[in-house]
């Protein structure tokens, strides 16, 4: 029966982190066919009525129930299903059972069709299961001895009820005359009509239980000479815990039953496994192997280091869960020579060279998910899901996983997050805590450089190169060694999705270095420029990693009890330069250059520092696995934000020249070697990825190589047009001067997505280029939201304004910040207008002011509009004070500039020619929409 239908928990591996229900104890009688008979003589059957099937949920039947006796758990599942849709009967089609031949048999008690009054027994009509080995798990190199028994369940229809009963018992071969069993215990909001789980032992055997607080369980009570838990399900719906919570807070609640009195006593009873394993045959190649480390090296570390390397490199993973194998391992003689294990033989072997050249070392227990609970568990087998190795050396305890790899003795001394570890003794032991500490390496490095040679207003070149040590860059030495084109050209197209800032990527390469255990991954490509700015000038936030936050939330009554759980560990070196043009000097570093703090678990040092034309910095951060006390919260909380307030800032001098300012032949000069980067981004690219064109053809528009652009973009566009790549293209033809192309563009691109916002573009390049009846019947057509009525009142306006009606469009402006007077888009728009039609002058100040000063943050559009309608009333100055303060909140607005001159000019200031030449060189068509309206230069 599949897992959906039963909700089955399966038999626990060490090397496979799943969920569990029964196990284990001496050998039993066990088999690889299927067997049919009644239930057994303990089960309680669950009735389902003719209304519970008619009435109740589609889950209408969950019955669990274990008996643990004589070193056996046998476990009884009844299920009846509801099939109330095509997928529901899709999926329960095919019934699955699973079970472990070698620990234990599996009888097939039940499967009936339920259909109105009819019961239709399909085992008495004769049907079997096929029988087939499970194996799912081989591409991840898993064979655990599971066979699966399969139905096709024949004649199902929607609205039948398949109810499905089967038992299966386990006498696990390492556990002696131990036993477990784990129940899993459903919550709200799973809907079932009748639900719960017994669990069963013989008064006089020495069984524990235990299970977390909120299901509530009772203590056993005595039933005909046995011990008997009774849980209703589902249980009440859990607490909402923060997600920061340590995972004992937010573990799934488990009823865990089994006969180990303490820890000492399951590590005492797998102990003698594991030792045995671990013992060599008088010609072991392992010694062999031991004696050639020994004689390489005398240093401790450095031989288990080695030793370590031997058994990740050396030895595949492969878990073998056939003939026993779920707890015994494999022996070390036997792993080296097949080259094969999962996690027991692995630390099995590695536990055996340590030994052979003196070390001390002990496998120990690991739970890989939630070790932070396992003190407050029932000591069970089932808790754990790997194996590792403790080795001593100079008092310092190793913690060393034969499945993981890269380890080398840079990284040896790391902790692994696995909280607390049961080394198995033949003394017995208690659960022994993994004492996090300091990594002395990182993790990861990275350096980073942007070049912003052409200037800090243009894209940079980027050259992003990362050097990860450990698991995860041994994860990509097939990946290195593979060369593959198409997988370099997946990690730039993560890389360039990943926020952080890079546009296009020009190469990928990628080295691993075996001795080292680390993987180098170089990038090289375009990036955005990540100055902005502020105040009039061009700001780089350098934070040197002092943008570390911490927002821990517990203001709710019930969490304020509940530590916060810290992510490690880990350590990770983050080294930038930020290369500034060589011809610019005053560049100044402000805020704080030097970090050096920590709060929580997270220890943070890093500095900032101006060499000449480089921005230097250097961020490392150490993260350590634990938890926050509530009660430290607040101060943990304050040293977070002391860490991050006023971090450097790097600030461009008032007289940088930004693009606008170089001749043309300079531009080119300096930009060159991002388009060289652009064009060997275009030819490392997938040949239907288009970012590399599309942004270079931006970048061009941006430098104003329309030509080159207009190329860029006809490709694009004959390739895969899109109504966002037909705007760009019609602001550059409009540049051109190519009005009726831009036109044709602009309604291409309305076509594809009719947008109103297009729409208003359209009616105005219409308007301009005298099509105003056009531009006014599109218009009409439109229709309006209230949030775009400032867009439709403006474009309405002008094309009014351009077919000679004036009155009209002030009419419909009036109405409309009648309608919205502290609208700010209205208001300019009205401002707008007035100035630039030169009409109705007499009000319009007051409309304009009211526009710069609801304009929030965003005055600039406004504060160019006022300027027009004070040089429309002849007040120069005023217009003059206007345009500066626009200019200092956005350099580049080119509307701006030009007016500006022509008042200079009029002021006889030959400085105007150079701003009007400016303003021509963002904006061309400038002077001829300007002069429209009787706005030009007086040469």
């Amino acid at each position: 029966m599949s897992d959906k239908i039963t909700k089955r928990i399966s038999v626990p591996a060490f090397a496979i982190g799943i969920s569990m229900l029964a196990l284990w104890a001496n050998p039993a009688v066990a088999g690889d066919t299927v067997l049919y008979g009644s239930p057994p003589s303990w089960v309680e059957p669950a009735k389902l009525t003719k209304s519970d099937v008619k009435d109740g949920p589609a889950d209408l039947l969950y019955d669990w129930q274990h008996r643990l006796e004589n070193g056996v758990v046998s476990t009884y599942e009844d299920t009846a299903i509801r099939l109330d849709d095509p997928d529901s009967l899709m999926e329960a089609g095919t019934v699955t059972v699973n079970w472990l031949p070698d620990k234990g048999d599996l009888t097939i008690h039940r499967i009936e069709i339920l259909r109105g009054d009819e019961t239709i027994d399909l085992l008495a009509a004769g049907e079997q299961f096929d029988v087939l080995r499970r194996e799912e798990g081989l591409e991840n190199r898993l064979l655990d001895g599971r066979l699966t028994a399969t139905l096709a369940v024949p004649g199902l229809k929607i609205g039948d009820v398949l109810r499905v009963t089967h038992s299966t018992t386990i006498a696990d071969q390492a556990l002696g005359s131990e036993m477990q069993a784990l129940q899993y215990l459903p919550s709200d909001p799973w809907r079932v009509g009748f639900s719960r789980a017994i669990v069963s032992w013989p008064e006089g055997e020495d069984v524990f239980w235990r299970a977390e607080e909120r299901a509530g369980v009772e203590a056993p009570e005595l039933v005909n000479g046995y011990r008997r838990i009774e849980v209703t399900l589902p249980l009440a719906k859990a607490k909402e815990m923060p997600k920061d919570a340590p995972s004992r807070f937010l573990r799934t609640p488990m009823l865990r039953v089994g006969t180990y009195a303490d820890w000492q006593e399951l590590s005492r009873t797998m102990h003698p496994h594991y030792d045995a394993a671990a013992t060599l045959s008088q010609g072991s190649d392992v010694k062999t192997e031991a004696a050639k480390i020994m004689r390489a090296t005398s240093d401790p570390l450095e031989r288990a280091a080695r030793a370590i390397r031997l058994v990740q490199d050396d030895v595949s993973y492969l878990l073998n869960g056939l003939d026993g194998g779920n707890y015994l391992p494999q022996d070390a003689d036997e792993t080296w020579e097949k080259r094969y294990g999962d996690c027991k033989a692995k630390s099995v072997l590695l536990l055996s060279l340590l030994r052979e050249m003196g070390i001390a070392a002990v496998p120990v227990l690991v739970t890989t998910k939630g070790g932070d609970a396992l003190p407050e568990l029932l000591p069970v087998p089932g808790n754990f899901d790997h194996m590792i190795v403790r080795a001593q050396i100079g008092g310092v305890d190793y913690w060393l996983d034969g499945t993981s790899a890269a380890t080398r003795i840079t990284n040896l001394g790391e902790v692994p997050a696995f909280y607390h570890a049961l080394p198995l003794t033949a003394a017995g032991s208690d659960l022994v805590p993994m004492t996090q500490r300091e990594q002395p390496y990182p993790d990861m490095v990275m350096e980073l450089e942007a070049d912003y040679s052409a200037g800090v207003d243009l894209a940079g070149l980027m050259t992003l190169g990362m050097k990860i040590y450990g698991p995860r860059g041994a994860s990509l030495r097939q990946v290195a060694a593979a060369d593959d084109d198409e997988a370099l050209r997946n990690i730039a197209k993560s890389i360039t999705s990943g926020g952080d800032g890079m546009s296009v990527v020009s190469s990928v390469s990628i080295d691993y270095d075996e001795d080292a255990g680390a993987a180098s991954i170089v990038i090289k490509g375009v990036s955005d420029s990540e100055f902005s700015w502020e105040d009039g000038r061009y700001v780089l936030e350098n934070d040197s990693g002092s943008d570390l936050q911490f927002s821990a939330d517990r203001a709710r009554r019930d969490w304020r009890e509940i530590p916060v759980s810290t992510q490690g560990p880990g350590r990770n070196l983050v080294k930038g330069v930020v290369v500034l043009p060589k011809d610019v000097d005053g560049f100044t570093l402000t805020g704080k250059t030097e970090v050096a703090g920590g709060f929580g678990n997270v220890k943070l040092t890093g500095y900032s520092k101006l060499v000449g034309n480089r921005l230097m910095s250097r961020a490392e951060v150490i993260n350590l696995l634990g938890e926050i006390a509530p009660a430290e919260l607040p101060e943990v909380k304050r040293a977070a934000r002391r860490l991050a307030a006023t971090p450097a800032r790097l600030v461009a001098p008032v007289d940088i020249p930004l693009r606008w300012d170089l001749a043309p032949k300079d531009l080119r000069k300096r930009t060159k070697p991002v388009l060289d980067a652009f064009a060997k981004a275009i030819d490392f690219a997938d040949a239907d990825d288009q970012q590399p064109l599309k942004q270079r053809a931006y970048f061009l528009s941006r430098i104003y190589e329309r030509e080159a652009a207009l190329a860029d973009f006809n490709k694009l566009l004959d390739e895969v047009p899109s109504s966002g790549l037909y705007l760009w293209r019609a602001s550059v033809l409009e540049s051109l001067g190519r009005n009726e192309a831009a036109i044709a563009d602009i309604s291409a691109s309305y076509d594809l997505e009719p947008e109103n916002d297009t729409a208003f573009q359209l009616a105005q390049m219409m308007a301009y280029s005298g099509r105003t009846d056009e531009a006014m019947d599109l218009l009409e057509e439109l229709v309006v939201g209230d949030e775009e009525r400032a867009g439709y009142a403006d474009s309405y306006a002008t094309v009014a304004g351009l077919s000679g009606d004036t009155s009209a469009a002030i009419e419909l402006l009036e109405d409309e910040v009648a309608a919205k007077p502290q609208d700010a888009s209205l208001l300019n728009s009205d401002c707008w207008f007035r100035g630039l039609f030169g009409v109705a002058l007499e009000d319009a100040l007051e409309r304009c002011t009211r526009a710069v000063e609801n304009s929030g943050g965003s005055t600039a559009a406004a504060l160019d509009s006022r300027a027009m309608v004070r040089y429309r009333l002849g007040d120069a100055a005023a217009a003059i004070a206007d345009l500066d303060a626009a200019l200092a909140l956005s350099p580049g607005l080119s509307a701006s500039r030009y007016l500006r001159g022509i008042i200079l000019l009029e002021q006889g200031d030959a400085k105007g020619k150079r701003e009007i030449e400016t303003a021509l060189r963002i904006s061309p068509e400038l002077a001829d929409r300007y002069a429209r309206h009787g706005v030009k230069p007086k040469m």
